[in-house]
């Protein structure tokens, strides 16, 4: 076996037809970005460091361990062992390996007459070298299943509706106290560590009051993993901050906090199941993953809530992994039913080693070995956030995530759109997991039972306007899916401040309790409305003033207007819900003359009906993350949807372009991969002269061995000089390796000239 020079990799391109190449554009689609136009272009960008690196991350531990083995043989110039004839030809389909005429009398088998390009070697060099997990993983010979001793489906199940339920009551007490006070950011960006204590003090869930060993405190521990140094409750609050913010239901106002949004107030009213599909599907477009994690030590701080350092380009990509990976166990016949992964993270330390074990990640890393080697670390966090919102339950796939992945899967001979929007893959399953969830949910309930006690129990599972009601005027005590509310001279006080009377107080209490409202609530009550003082406020659309009493009477039977909620407010004035614009409309066509003054925004009436949500279940499933306009982005290695007719058009035009004539911009191809070439002269301490384009256009060469190469910088140890020249990348325009002759030098100036101008010139 041997290594293939630019040259060499060329002339074997040269000898595939049009079938080969465009087969080879399917598998690497990172090399028609952009369209090549001619094979020399095509030969540099299937040898360079950067592509060979983003197909790797595409193969199983088979092929990835017949690769590896392959390129050490080609590397010592040795024959390799025998190789599985599918998995061989699958790499030379995609470029990793390509036939090299045996030696003359010999009788070699197929893989020892290969050559693979040169970079190939060094690239698995280093990944050994920086991810020693992955030389176990390709030493396993057989893919894991479940362990058969998994949790009943009724228990998965369960676990998961609770975990639901859970998720949608703690979003809504979060944005309930949004609504009253904003989140604040740091002048560094995102929402620090007092900010979310603030929070957390300000409410009843997740406050004071609830005891770290009691099962809300080791339930919100276990969503995070508290540490010394912070609590379970500050995490808890920064996990539900990044969800919410995923799903557009929190934006940040004026750059300063986050608050509610407009989406809010409209998911509020939905109905659980597309409350749900919302949350589900802002957590698998969040460029943000994971949105768990903490600090690199027990002591440290988590990192700052909703700031730009924690986004990650893959991350939709890591998720779609790790779900698919979870499907296929699940469908597995030898484990079907089994327990898929054991999570284990500490109260009180950092995840260890066995954070996460189990069939998942062996299967994960068997499936991508170096996609699992890479993010590891991230994966317990990621099943954790995936039990959160019940996609994952008992150490299963449920029910619902079951759902959500087989609505996403589209049938055989079905191809997505060329260029369909992020989240246009997730909709069939995301409308799936809604229709399943809406049948499976308990029904939600407006009815109590008002104790002697001075405390209220739901009857079931609340609707958002009874849920509303009580937390205005009532005190949650516990957690669960039916909550108890008490009703104490603090709580009822501050109903009153919300707008509500006391007699509407009693009366609500008779309309929605099956038993009586005992004697001594309904005398608290009316104490507390004696003994309240205060000014009532409120918001209206639009006011008018009418004098004439008779004119006002028929205002208010008109049928026209009947709709925008006009009521009295006092002897001559009027208020609606609907804009001031709206009012002066409807007045028109009732044949009234106005004169406008003013000018405010709507209310929402309080006994609005609420948690229906007529609308399609496919428009609460988000086109794009709200992340999207961040600049971070990371070029994913997955493969996109590609056109069939591009890839044949493609393919045709560089067999008749051919290589790249000599006077043409492609005789500089050589160079175009500037980093891969310095990472491989930075390992094997090889000599290589740089083109350096100075701020004034002009160019310079130098001639050294690299010595470093990070924050876009490289150092370099320039030839018969004994110093170092460092130079920014943005400024290297090529790269070439140069055999070692102590003849040659700058070609333009010393060392020290050119250490000079980058110093002046940056």
């Amino acid at each position: 076996m041997s290594l293939l020079s630019l040259e060499a990799l060329l002339e074997r391109l040269e000898t595939w037809d049009e079938s080969r190449l465009a087969a080879l554009l399917r598998l690497r689609p990172d090399l028609l970005q952009p369209s090549p136009h001619d094979l020399t272009t095509l030969a540099v960008r299937a040898g360079s460091e950067a592509s060979l690196r983003q197909h790797l991350q595409r193969l199983d531990a088979p092929t990835l361990r017949a690769a590896a083995e392959l390129s050490r043989a080609a590397a010592q110039s040795v024959p390799a062992g025998r190789v599985d004839p599918f998995t061989l030809d699958a790499l030379q389909a995609a470029g990793l390996f390509f036939e090299a005429p045996a030696e003359a009398g010999g009788a070699a088998g197929p893989a020892q007459t290969l050559a693979t390009p040169a970079r190939l070697p060094h690239i698995f060099d280093s990944l050994t070298a920086h991810l020693p997990q992955l030389v176990e993983t390709l030493s396993s010979q057989r893919a894991s299943v479940p362990s058969p001793a998994g949790a009943k489906a009724a228990v998965t199940e369960n676990a998961s509706l609770s975990a639901i339920s859970e998720l949608l009551d703690d979003v809504a007490e979060l944005l309930a106290l949004l609504s009253d006070s904003p989140a604040v950011t740091l002048r560094t960006g995102g929402v620090g560590m007092r900010e979310l204590r603030r929070i957390a003090a300000a409410s009843a869930r997740w406050g004071p009051s609830v005891p770290a060993g009691s099962a809300r405190g080791r339930a919100a521990a276990a969503a995070l993993g508290a540490t010394a140094g912070s609590d379970a409750s500050v995490g808890e609050i920064g996990w539900l901050l990044e969800l919410t913010a995923a799903s557009g239901l929190i934006e940040l106002a004026d750059g300063q906090a986050w608050s509610p949004s407009r989406l809010a107030q409209q998911w509020s009213a939905a109905a659980r199941h597309h409350q749900h599909q919302l949350l589900v599907s802002g957590w698998l477009l969040a460029p943000r993953a994971p949105m768990l994690l903490r600090g690199p030590h027990p002591t440290s701080r988590i990192a700052p809530t909703l700031g730009l350092d924690r986004q990650r380009g893959d991350a939709e990509r890591l998720r779609r992994a790790l779900l698919g990976t979870a499907e296929t166990l699940s469908a597995d016949p030898a484990g079907q039913g089994g327990q898929l992964y054991a999570l284990n993270l500490p109260e009180n330390d950092l995840p260890g080693l066995d954070a996460l074990t189990g069939a998942l990640p062996r299967r994960l890393a068997w499936d991508r070995p170096l996609l699992s080697a890479r993010v590891a670390h991230l994966l317990p966090w990621l099943v954790r956030e995936a039990e959160r919102l019940g996609l994952f339950a008992v150490g299963a796939l449920s029910t619902t995530g079951a759902a959500l992945l087989d609505g996403s899967a589209l049938p055989d001979g079905v191809r997505e759109d060329v260029s369909p929007s992020p989240g246009a893959s997730w909709r069939p399953g995301l409308s799936r997991l809604a229709e399943q969830l809406a049948s499976s949910m308990p029904a939600q309930v407006d009815t109590i039972l008002v104790q002697s006690d001075l405390t209220a129990i739901a009857t079931g599972a609340l609707s958002a306007p009874s849920t509303a009601a009580l937390a205005d005027f009532g005190q949650r005590e516990g957690h669960g899916a039916v909550p108890t509310y008490r009703f104490s001279p603090d709580s009822l006080h501050r109903g009153l401040t919300r707008g509500w009377t006391g007699p509407e107080i009693l009366a609500w209490l008779e309309a929605h309790s099956l038993t009586d409202v005992p004697a001594s609530l309904r005398t608290q009550v009316e104490d507390a409305a004696r003994t309240w003082r205060g000014v009532q406020i409120g918001e209206a659309g639009a006011w008018l003033r009418v004098t004439d009493s008779q004119q006002r009477d028929a205002l208010l039977d008109d049928p026209v207007l009947r709709g925008l909620g006009l009521r009295v407010l006092a002897e001559d004035i009027l208020v609606c819900r609907a804009p001031a614009a709206a009012l002066e409309q409807a007045l028109a066509e009732a044949g009234v003359d106005t004169a406008r003054h003013t000018e405010a925004e709507p209310d929402q009436n309080r006994s609005a009906q609420t948690g229906t949500s007529a609308e399609h279940t496919a428009s609460w499933a988000l086109e794009t993350s709200p992340w999207e306009q961040s600049p971070v982005r990371i070029t994913s290695a997955e493969p996109s949807a590609l056109d069939e007719t591009l890839l044949g058009a493609t393919a045709a035009a560089l067999r008749q372009a051919g290589r790249a004539a000599p006077a043409s911009s492609s005789d500089s191809a050589a160079t175009q991969d500037v980093i891969g070439t310095l990472r491989s002269a930075l390992a094997a301490r090889r000599e290589v002269t740089l083109t350096r384009v100075s701020p004034q256009g002009s160019t310079h060469r130098l001639t050294g061995v690299p010595t470093g190469m990070n924050a876009g910088r490289v150092r370099i140890r320039v030839r018969d000089d004994e110093g170092e020249a460092t130079v920014m990348l943005h400024r290297i325009a090529a790269v070439e390796e140069t055999a070692a002759d102590p003849a040659a030098g700058l070609t333009s100036g010393t060392a020290a000239q050119e250490r000079d101008m980058e110093e002046n010139n940056g």
